[in-house]
């Protein structure tokens, strides 16, 4: 287990559940979404929230139009939802305890900074806007734009291209278990930050090289 950051020249965080309290703004908006459309609830599976937790939004949308015969085009979907979420990343969505400080640590420390995520684009620029973190990012990458989602190294990779540096000398911050496998197969360290509704925390607890109940925990490793 890493007691230390120093090792590492860029860090990859993904962005909701990780960097901002908002996975809230999902609980509902597939059900929501889906009943608005007609759906009964009981033809709902009731995973569908961790189905679609490692998807792409393509692929979230792609899923809609097959499971539930949803005559639109996955753009048009995705343009749907990501009006459902707007107005609450540009009001309300919080930053968790210590993002802050830790990104302003890592940039002080000269630690290149990326976000990998699979959050609609002006959402996510509305939250980093508004919460002023967006000064940290060099880059800033969606699952869309590789075309796989977190599960495959792709967006690993592009993000340490990005940043100009070698996979091995990049560590990543999530809180998804699903994105552990990715991250592997991209040669990178991998944090597991803690988030309520995360059902494989134990499984990140025990596979991680760093363990964050909160970011605030890893201040004293920068």
């Amino acid at each position: 287990m890493l007691k230390s950051l120093s090792r590492y020249k860029g860090a990859i965080f993904d962005l909701d559940g990780t960097l901002i309290d908002s996975m809230h703004v999902w609980d509902h908006i597939d059900r929501d979404w889906l009943t608005a459309k007609g759906i009964a609830s009981a033809a709902i599976p009731f995973d569908i929230e961790a189905v679609l937790a490692t998807m792409t939004p393509v692929e979230s949308a792609e899923y809609m139009i097959r499971q539930f015969n949803i005559p639109l085009s996955p753009g048009e979907i995705i343009h749907q939802w990501e009006a459902m979420a707007l107005e609450q990343y540009q009001k309300t969505v919080p930053l968790k305890p210590g993002a802050a400080e830790l990104l302003r640590a890592l940039s002080d420390q000269g630690v290149k900074l990326a976000i990998a995520t699979s959050c609609f684009p002006a959402c996510c620029e509305a939250a980093l806007d508004r919460l002023d973190i967006r000064k940290y990012f060099s880059a800033i990458l969606y699952t869309d734009e590789v075309k796989r989602n977190k599960t495959f190294p792709d967006i690993w990779l592009a993000a340490a291209s990005r940043l100009g540096l070698a996979p091995e000398s990049c560590a990543v911050f999530e809180d998804m278990y699903g994105a552990l496998r990715g991250v592997r197969a991209a040669g990178m360290g991998f944090a597991a930050v803690y988030d309520g509704t995360c059902a494989d925390w134990p499984a990140m607890q025990a596979e991680a090289d760093l363990v964050l109940r909160t970011l605030t925990e890893a201040l004293d490793m920068v």
